[in-house]
């Protein structure tokens, strides 16, 4: 009787443990801000004068895959629609480990506005994907852009997680 308790016992720690699905590794998120100021003469956010939204508005589960190589982010469905309902403009960041890798800001393909020192991000057309681009509508000759897109931490927690590309 009492080996009949004991495996019952087992068995039901067994079943009532959970899973985490997710893969070991630094979350990565995109947020958007709460508050921002640009840089002087820039479009540019000022990182000493913003301050992240409370949740993500791309979780960490959102993130399906990374491409190193065409600095794209490929998203779940509801994901991407949250990203094509952004506003031109709207400022957002990067993060690992909520740790701000970069600053830029959403330009869709239809924008009439540049953004000539940021990254920017626009959805690329028919996909689930995002694309981080340097500058909008590109980066100008003789504008340097501090290019994190492929940033060491960044890409090892993706690595970690085996969303690389």
């Amino acid at each position: 009787m009492r080996s009949l308790f004991y495996v019952l016992t087992i068995i039901v720690l067994c079943l009532s443990c959970k899973k985490d699905n997710q893969k070991a590794g630094k979350p990565v998120e995109i947020y958007l801000l709460k508050n921002y100021q640009l840089m002087a003469g820039k479009c540019q956010v000022d990182p000493s004068a913003s301050v992240l939204q409370d949740i993500p508005a791309i979780r960490n589960q959102d993130i399906l895959e990374y491409s190193e190589t065409k600095y794209q982010f490929k998203l779940t469905n509801a994901a991407i629609q949250k990203v094509k309902d952004l506003r031109d403009f709207t400022p957002f960041a990067v993060t690992v480990d909520k740790q701000v890798i970069y600053y830029g800001f959403f330009k869709p393909g239809i924008s009439s506005s540049s953004c000539d020192h940021s990254i920017t991000m626009d959805v690329v057309w028919g996909s689930d994907k995002i694309s981080m681009k340097l500058g909008y509508p590109g980066q100008m000759q003789g504008v340097i852009i501090d290019d994190q897109r492929n940033n060491p931490n960044l890409i090892t927690a993706l690595k970690n997680q085996g969303k690389l590309d």
